[in-house]
Order: C-alpha cells, then structure tokens, then sequence
C-alpha cells in the first residue's frame, strides 16, 4: 500500500460535502444565535466530518470489492493496490479518530456523528448491509448525509434546539433521499450480479431517473415554505432565491438524466448527472450560511 493508494481509497472528493456541510451550518448558527464561533470547535468538528467520511468510503471499498471488480475495476483494492483487510483497518482507524475529536466538540455532534457512523458501516457491512435493498439504501445515506449535517455543524456553536437546523436537515434529507440514486446507474451490471437491488436495477435505468426527477426539484421549493412557517429564521425573499436556485440546478440534473438515464460514464466512473448533484449538494449548504447572514 501506497500513500497515493491510500488517498484513492479515501476519495478525497466525497469529503468536501459533510465538512463544507458542518463549516456552513456552524456559520449559519452564528449568524441566527450570535453566539462567537470558537475556531477550536470548529476545527475539531471539520477533523471529526472529514474522518468520519473517510471511515465510510473505506469501509464501502473493503465490502464492495467484488461488485467494483465489475463496476470500477480500477479502485485500489480490485486493482491490488490495498487488501480488503488494509481497508477495514484504515476504516476502523478513521472511524475511532473522527468519534474522538466530535467527542470534543459537544454532544449533541458526537452524537450525529456517532449516528452517522453506525448508519455508514452498516450501509456497507453484514449482515444488516442496506445497500442491498433500494429504501433501505436511500435512508441510511440520508440520514448522515443529508439531515445530520446542518444539525451537526449548527451543534458546534449552539444546541440544535430550534427548528432551523432540522428545516435544514429535512430539506437536504430530502434531496440526498432522491438524489443519492445517481451514484447507481454506473453501476448496474456489478449491483445486479451481486444482490444490490438498487432502483435502476429495478425498474431499469429509465424509469428509476423518471421515479427520482422530481426529487431532485421539490426539496429545495420547501425553502420558502418553511421560512413562511416560521421554521427558517431567513427572510422569505432570500429563501425564495436560494430556492430557486437550487431548483434549477436540479432540473438540469434531472435533465441529465432523463436525456440518456442508460447512458454511463465510461467503466469505472459515474453517471454524468452524479457530479452535478454532488455540487448542488454543495452550493446547499454554502447557500445555507449566505442566506443567514444575508437574510436574518
């Protein structure tokens, strides 16, 4: 095993989301509690986000090889560049590290991300291994990915008590609910000979992109909504723009879809439609932390 070997297997990519996630929930707190952001707590939890994902996507590598022989041959374990047993190990060490430093942060973010830990390996690992049935798959990828972030990240500077971060975490639940399906449709000959019983494994590529379209739209039109509700502290005309927004980064996702669901990324890659949805996923939360200091 190589250090490079060993970044691939990480997927250094994938992190950006839940620690972005966390960096711009804690913002967001600040701006709606004024209670100071304490550059400690903040570091701790990014160390926290950034292991904890990495935990995840080694865990993932170590009990999906067989599928990736056929669906991403080129990962560093199917290409023998670290064992399943170096995987796990790397895993467990990530995992331990990134509940220590949460540890420190408070508990109400050791427990998301004690939660989101749990959730993760058993995502991947037997015997419970979610991955195999397609709800069960979507849940255990949207509670850590989607709902715990803004209520973690908002943890670090207050009590999640209030009902914004989990607006916030029931909206981006909602879109990675949907959402998380595009990892999958480059990976239907693997999954399918494998057991992973994934929707586009299902209903075929076409109607699986037609199922999750509107997920990837009506999520983010809750904005406004819940800001009307009272549930969002934002100004509703703020809300509205980041709404609308991200609707539209949504339908263009589901326009990539839609256009060519059976169309993959060449072997080992995703679907095109995957790279925009992780962005969207992104520019979520950034936008969570601008409408706070600019709408409060």
């Amino acid at each position: 095993m190589t250090p490079a070997s060993a970044v691939r297997l990480l997927r250094p990519f994938t992190l950006l989301a839940p620690t972005v996630g966390v960096v711009a929930s804690a913002l967001a707190a600040q701006a709606a509690t004024g209670v100071a952001l304490q550059s400690a707590s903040l570091a701790l939890a990014v160390v926290s986000a950034l292991l904890a994902t990495a935990a995840s996507n080694a865990w993932n590598q170590a009990f999906d090889v067989e599928l990736d022989r056929v669906n991403k041959p080129t990962r560093p374990i199917p290409a023998g560049q670290i064992t399943e047993r170096q995987a796990l190990l790397i895993g467990h060490g990530c995992a331990l590290l990134g509940l220590a430093a949460g540890f420190f942060v408070g508990g109400w973010f050791f427990a998301c991300v004690a939660v989101g830990t749990v959730a993760t390996w058993h995502y991947s690992a037997p015997p419970l291994r979610t991955k195999r049935l397609p709800l069960a798959a979507l849940v255990t990828i949207a509670i850590p990915r989607g709902l715990l972030v803004p209520v973690a990240g908002w943890a670090v500077v207050a009590q999640p008590t209030s009902s914004d971060p989990w607006a916030l975490g029931v909206i981006g639940g909602l879109f990675v609910l949907g959402a998380a399906v595009t990892k999958d449709f480059a990976d239907v000959e693997g999954d399918a000979a494998h057991g992973c019983r994934t929707l586009p494994v299902i209903l075929g590529p076409a109607r699986a992109a037609r199922l999750i379209a509107p997920a990837l739209v009506l999520p983010f039109l809750l904005y406004p909504l819940a800001g009307l509700l009272g549930f969002l502290a934002p100004s509703v005309s703020v809300l509205t723009v980041l709404g609308g927004v991200l609707a539209g980064l949504g339908g263009l996702t589901a326009w990539l879809l839609l256009r060519d669901p059976e169309g993959l990324a060449t072997r080992g890659g995703n679907h095109p439609a995957w790279g925009v949805m992780y962005l969207m996923l992104l520019g979520s939360h950034v936008g969570n932390a601008v409408a706070y200091h600019v709408g409060a």
